[in-house]
């Protein structure tokens, strides 16, 4: 089954979760080194049935919010599974955020800040978006750096997810 691509850039393209990602996740999830700056309650709660369970909120989400969601990051040479990538909620507020998880192997060869880029132009764009927003462990040094690429501008220190986080964020008159 072809799926539509919600975001497309040269290089790659984010599409809804299907239930078939469930292993793919799982893996993403058991790494190590993706995991690490995440809280603890998130590191210790992996396995199989937890990742079908993300899967489904996700697919539940799509239709609940509208052009937002957490989206597979596809790879077009080979069509493979890197990570994935997100604007939705932040927690439990109204403010809308942009994340991004991928396998280390893909790190440091522009993907993120490509399809960051491209997930900001959506998000003010498509969505009607006014703001966006970034948060990011202190110590997270590759995502805070994406963070700065795409535009994002500190703002504060902040908690969220049970956890100190550095709170940043972009208005739509920045963009371009």
């Amino acid at each position: 089954m072809v799926q539509k691509r919600v975001v497309e850039t040269e290089r790659l393209y984010l599409r809804e979760f299907t239930p078939e990602d469930v292993p793919q996740l799982f893996e993403l999830h058991s790494d190590l080194q993706v995991m690490k700056f995440l809280p603890a309650s998130e590191r210790e709660n992996v396995s199989l049935e937890r990742s079908a369970v993300i899967v489904e909120e996700c697919i539940r989400y799509y239709s609940q919010k509208p052009g937002l969601g957490v989206w597979p990051t596809i790879l077009k040479d080979g069509d493979k599974f890197i990570g994935w990538t997100l604007l939705k909620n932040l927690e439990d507020t109204e403010e809308i955020e942009i994340g991004y998880r991928y396998f280390p192997q893909f790190w440091g060869m522009g993907f993120c800040t490509e399809i960051s880029l491209a997930v900001i132009a959506y998000g003010f764009d498509d969505v009607g978006l006014k703001r966006i927003v970034g948060i990011s462990h202190p110590q997270n040094k590759g995502s805070l750096r994406v963070f700065e690429k795409i535009g994002l501008k500190y703002e504060k220190n902040a908690h969220y997810y049970g956890m100190d986080v550095l709170y940043y964020a972009l208005n739509r008159e920045g963009f371009r």
